[in-house]
């Protein structure tokens, strides 16, 4: 099987995961930025939390050069400013880039204009990036930082470590809060 198949499983299970708990919803995703309803908050720590642990101990046991993890350098005023744009999108839009392929699949007609307005951040995001964004980027950029590397532990450690406080905090949280 070529890794394209395995990635389009993989992308296929997290969209019927993304379905499942209701994050293809904007109204969900409202209820969850008002600390309402944390269902998708959960999921999120839950799927972070065991991608991680299992890509950490697959490739230990693998061995190394099997698989590979591109780490982005760390540009924190890019970052900074990325982040910005992208939590004021997903705030009004109430989609990310995931939950809007599953709400477009869904026939939410939102999603596409969602995706619609991807495309084009994108395509500006091109444009501008040699004269404002690379530019920008130079002033602090840490290069590829990775916390195992700062830590000086073993990664596969990091990410069990990690991924167990993680699971902690899902399974202490409570799906839904009442209103005052």
């Amino acid at each position: 099987m070529t890794p394209i198949i395995y990635a389009l499983i993989v992308g296929v299970a997290m969209g019927a995961l993304i379905q499942r708990v209701r994050a293809s919803s904007p109204a969900m995703i409202a209820a969850n930025l008002r600390l309402e309803n944390l269902s998708v908050i959960k999921f999120m720590a839950t799927t972070i939390a065991i991608g991680a642990m299992l890509s950490f101990v697959l490739a230990a046991v693998l061995g190394p050069g099997v698989m590979h993890f591109d780490v982005k350098p760390t540009y924190v005023i890019g970052v900074l400013i990325g982040g910005l744009v992208f939590g004021v999108g997903f705030g009004i839009g109430g989609y990310c880039p995931g939950t809007c392929v599953v709400g477009a699949g869904e026939g939410r007609r939102d999603a596409l204009f969602a995706l619609l307005g991807g495309v084009v951040g994108a395509f500006f995001f091109t444009i501008l990036f040699s004269s404002i964004i690379a530019p920008m980027n130079k002033l602090m950029d840490y290069g590829k930082l990775t916390l195992d590397q700062l830590l000086g532990l073993p990664a596969v450690g990091v990410a069990l470590g990690l991924g167990a406080i993680f699971l902690g905090i899902v399974y202490m949280l409570p799906t839904e809060l009442k209103k005052r």
